[in-house]
């Protein structure tokens, strides 16, 4: 296994770039401005055909592991397609303190849901010719099924991969003076055997709510 991850060229530059970073990270001078980013809690109840429909607090001990400094757990509803949605952000305004999201491909199955498929896609929207990459990952635990959405934002970029946001994070301090980053998943059960229903709404509410976290965090 040690052999095979040397052998694997994009993971190995990954690693080298990563450890080049922290050395400039914790040791650049850059005095880091930290956003002023709205409450979590100001995100709409209402945009698009989607009303809120409760809040639910994360479990302690999720929230003490994470230590988020804000983040914003709904259920949203559609009545024209009677679908449920839940919203998940977890928002960090630094990471220079370590902390930072966890994958729900590592929390997930931590939570006894079994992997049932991954991979990463386009999330194709109107007049934006460069869509940004985000996670498709379907989970089950018994005859349960969940279709998963998740992305990160770190600071200007949306990414796919933890790794890559964490790269983003050294440009954007230099650049920018911030390293913030934020974890946004939305969660759709399947209803027995739909899951293209399920992606269809997962999908549709990605493309209704990325401008908004967007225009959130920048």
């Amino acid at each position: 296994m040690i052999a095979h991850y040397w052998n694997d060229r994009p993971t190995l530059v990954a690693s080298v770039l990563l450890l080049a970073q922290i050395g400039l990270y914790y040791g650049m001078p850059v005095k880091e401005q930290i956003p002023a980013v709205s409450p979590w809690s100001q995100f709409p109840n209402e945009f698009g055909a989607w009303r809120w429909a409760s809040e639910t607090p994360i479990d302690p001990e999720v929230l003490a592991a994470l230590q988020p400094d804000d983040y914003l757990q709904r259920t949203y509803v559609s009545a024209q397609r009677d679908a449920l949605v839940s919203f998940l952000v977890v928002y960090f305004r630094t990471r220079r303190n370590g902390r930072a999201p966890h994958s729900p491909q590592w929390c997930l199955p931590g939570s006894g849901w079994k992997d049932v498929s991954a991979r990463v896609v386009p999330l194709a929207m109107p007049g934006q010719p460069n869509p940004p990459a985000v996670n498709e990952y379907i989970v089950q635990k018994g005859t349960e099924r969940l279709f998963v959405v998740y992305w990160y934002h770190q600071g200007s970029h949306a990414v796919a991969n933890d790794v890559i946001a964490q790269l983003y994070a050294l440009p954007e301090m230099i650049l920018h003076g911030r390293t913030d980053t934020a974890l946004v998943r939305i969660i759709v059960p399947v209803a027995g055997e739909q899951t293209d229903r399920a992606r269809a709404e997962a999908f549709q509410f990605a493309r209704d709510v990325f401008p908004l976290v967007s225009q959130q965090i920048h």
